[in-house]
């Protein structure tokens, strides 16, 4: 990324997130330091603040992606359902959408590799820095579940979703949210699979479809499909594997502030 995209996606982050995310963003691009303070988040307790030293955001759903969220949520989760999450992380963003609203005697499964996935040679500071923060991710994600399993059916499985997802039975889950691995290969595999595990009437939606897809935009995902993120000569940023995958396996999706979802397939 050039200084200049540098300095107008600063400029963005501060005007749509504020100060304080801008600051977290900074303190991932400084050399050494945040690797400093990952290991030290690994082994702290409380872990928090050093996960915000080491340039990352513990919880990456934005106030406005999460209010869209729970709408949705609220619009068709309205009895006891099974909800299956890939990518979780640390179990503040989506995942607290689901513990909060779902209804008692639900099921959520969260599956997530914690473990490092960014290709060699990515640049985003803050996205290569989650990757050292794995351990202190998962264990947080546990104290997140304790807080609410006694309204819900909580369970947490640690693997790669292209390893576990094919192991599930057909028709298993009311919603699925998708928000594992963003390189295209992967958020593609993730998508197929959903089709096969929805029941009837029920929803797939995800994380980070930053801009409604357009045929510029598709034709610099397929140009870039190997990337996590890509930033734009202006500071926006877009995932080209998951736009790309949307486009694909999806005639229609609604899009509002990042998330993503298809109307009810029967």
């Amino acid at each position: 990324m050039s200084t200049a995209s540098k300095i107008k996606r600063a400029r963005l982050l501060y005007r749509e997130r504020g100060l304080k995310w801008l600051a977290v963003s900074a303190l991932g691009e400084l050399p050494v330091l945040p690797s400093i303070f990952a290991k030290m988040a690994n082994i702290a307790m409380p872990s928090g603040p050093f996960v915000a030293l080491a340039g990352v955001h513990s919880n990456q759903l934005w106030h406005e992606r999460r209010s869209s969220i729970r709408r949705v949520a609220g619009q068709f989760l309205t009895k006891p359902c099974d909800v299956l999450e890939v990518g979780t992380w640390m179990g503040k963003g989506s995942t607290q959408v689901w513990l909060q609203t779902l209804p008692a005697g639900s099921s959520l499964t969260l599956v997530d590799a914690w473990r490092p996935y960014i290709a060699e040679g990515e640049t985003a500071a803050a996205t290569v820095g989650m990757d050292g923060l794995h351990h202190v991710a998962i264990n947080t994600t546990l104290k997140e579940i304790y807080k609410n399993e006694a309204r819900l059916s909580v369970s947490l499985v640690r693997a790669e979703s292209k390893n576990f997802l094919p192991l599930l039975k057909d028709q298993s889950f009311d919603l699925i949210y998708i928000d594992g691995s963003h390189y295209y290969a992967d958020a593609k595999r993730d998508m197929q699979e959903a089709k096969r595990l929805l029941r009837p009437g029920g929803v797939i939606c995800g994380d980070d479809l930053d801009t409604a897809p357009r045929d510029d935009l598709v034709a610099l995902a397929r140009a870039n499909m190997e990337s996590d993120l890509f930033v734009l000569p202006d500071g926006n940023a877009f995932h080209p594997g998951v736009l790309l995958a949307v486009t694909e396996e999806f005639e229609r999706v609604n899009c509002e502030n990042g998330f993503w979802w298809t109307d009810p397939v029967h």
